[in-house]
């Protein structure tokens, strides 16, 4: 547990702000704004203290982004079970996606490792939520202008909640590795992770028929391809993030489930194109 009743609202607080510090100091918010012509709003933030079957929630109708804080809680103490092997010094790793070796490095204070695990845990879901945030607002203004390019394809990827999560999750990828090699280390050891989890996608896609299937592991899909896409991002772009990242936006605004499979298979059959495109 956490010192005090108070500690994990910090963190959730401060990871809060951080994250929209960094949309901010890569101008990703003011491009869409303008790009997009939307009217992008921040969101507000609510922290709940009792359980719910959510980490985090973004609420359109109150343009809120809620945390379930008995809930995170809980999966900290599971990801403090579970840590996996340590390759690189200082950093460890936990999984977020329902594919159980897809990981994310993540900094190690080894003063208390459980608030490391929590800023890490909360920040991927700053960054998802503040995706559904953004998504919400384009799908606004698409509903509003008929003279939108696109705007047939795109009302139909909004539309489908599949295709939200799976470009949130693949935006909260690219920004986390963002953040962890703009703001803890400066070589690209951390992208050995992305590559290792796109193969672990490839297998994944050989399956995803079955698991749509099953009506419990078909509600995960969007949110691993997704995963699996943000790291094909990470691993393709690797310390040119920040110079690309207004296509990288471009791309997920654009990014549906049929894409994401057929580039996940192309990479997953071909790594080695990562090394060179």
């Amino acid at each position: 547990m956490f010192s005090s009743k108070d500690d994990l609202d910090k963190i959730i607080e401060s990871e809060f702000e951080n994250a929209f510090e960094i949309l901010d100091e890569l101008g990703i918010i003011e491009y869409i704004k303008r790009e997009y012509k939307i009217d992008y709003k921040k969101p507000k933030l609510e922290i709940l203290k009792d359980n719910h079957t959510f980490f985090g929630a973004y609420s359109k109708f109150e343009n809120k982004i809620i945390f379930s804080k008995e809930s995170i809680e809980r999966d900290i103490n599971n990801q403090l079970k579970s840590l996996s092997y340590k390759e690189i010094k200082a950093i460890e790793y936990l999984n977020k996606s329902y594919i159980p070796i897809l990981l994310y490095p993540f900094y190690i204070n080894d003063r208390n490792i459980r608030k490391s695990i929590a800023e890490a845990f909360i920040l991927l879901i700053i960054f998802h939520e503040i995706w559904h945030s953004i998504d919400d607002s384009i799908l606004l203004q698409l509903s509003k202008d008929s003279t939108i390019r696109d705007r047939d394809y795109r009302l139909t990827i909004l539309n489908n909640p599949d295709n939200r999560e799976l470009r949130a999750s693949a935006f909260e990828v690219v920004m986390y590795y963002y953040y962890l090699v703009n703001n803890l280390y400066k070589d690209e050891k951390e992208y050995i992770t992305a590559y290792t989890n796109i193969l672990a996608c490839r297998n994944y896609i050989e399956k995803i028929d079955e698991l749509e299937k099953n009506e419990y592991m078909r509600k995960t899909v969007p949110y691993d391809l997704g995963f699996c896409y943000g790291n094909i991002i990470v691993a393709k772009y690797k310390s040119s993030l920040e110079e690309n990242i207004y296509r990288i936006i471009d791309d997920i605004i654009h990014l549906d489930k049929e894409k994401a499979i057929e580039v996940i298979k192309y990479y997953g059959d071909n790594p080695n194109k990562l090394l060179h495109d």
